[in-house]
């Protein structure tokens, strides 16, 4: 009776050898599965995965008209909600990587970030622009302030052959503060962060009934398996405050 009810839960899910190649590509299969299924969940907010699916394609259509392309970082700072998971989903889709920042952090640390990873764009929110514009020298893009022209932005989804990306680019960069106290970036590609997502959601056994909660700083990798063991299988994706 236990075999059955594991090859019950399991059998929907995407295989290893026939998965998508690129992270993101793990969240449109089920934005294009079962788009009325409920996505990100913020206190008493709901999204869809067609509804974020659709902010993530014009974000990232507004990235793509300023420049960002295929090898490009992008610097991630935002407070907790569904922003940032969206930012991420538009840089991946844009063929960028996203370095993520604690808007918390001192400003030499997040100076030296941007310095190291050679970042010349920045997506948080206008809470938090005074405090990064002392830190952060390049173009800071405000995705409440810039709304509208986000929004002017077509929802249709941008092909791997636009953008070029391929599974072994980086889909982020993750610092850490290193044995000697300076933060060491953590490179992590496409197909290194599918495989790990998939693996690791055969092992916890998740369907797309459940409800996952996002509680990691997007600065610490357990933040990855929170975002994509959601993702990856359909599952509600809960943003702590």
């Amino acid at each position: 009776m236990l075999d059955v009810q594991i090859r019950e839960v399991t059998d929907n899910r995407p295989r290893l050898d026939a998965a998508p190649d690129c992270l993101h590509e793990l969240f449109e299969a089920r934005a294009d599965a079962a788009p009325a299924a409920t996505a990100i969940i913020r206190d008493d907010k709901s999204w869809s995965y067609a509804e974020i699916e659709a902010h993530a394609n014009r974000l990232a259509h507004h990235l793509r008209a300023l420049g960002v392309r295929s090898g490009k970082l992008v610097g991630l700072a935002f407070e907790r909600s569904e922003l940032p998971i969206v930012a991420i989903l538009a840089c991946l889709k844009a063929g960028a990587a996203y370095v993520p920042i604690d808007p918390g952090h001192p400003d030499e640390r997040i100076r030296y970030i941007a310095e190291e990873a050679e970042l010349e764009l920045l997506l948080s929110e206008q809470s938090l622009f005074a405090r990064l514009q002392r830190a952060f020298p390049g173009t800071i893009v405000l995705l409440d302030v810039d709304a509208a022209a986000i929004a002017a932005q077509p929802p249709t989804r941008i092909s791997r052959i636009e953008t070029g990306l391929k599974p072994d680019d980086l889909c982020y960069v993750i610092y850490t503060s290193g044995t000697t106290g300076r933060p060491k970036g953590v490179m992590t590609e496409h197909r290194n962060a599918v495989h790990f997502v998939l693996a690791f959601n055969e092992f916890c056994l998740t369907t797309a009934r459940d409800r996952i909660y996002q509680g990691f700083s997007l600065g610490f990798d357990g933040s990855v398996e929170e975002i994509w063991m959601a993702f990856s299988i359909g599952a509600a994706l809960v943003v702590g405050t």
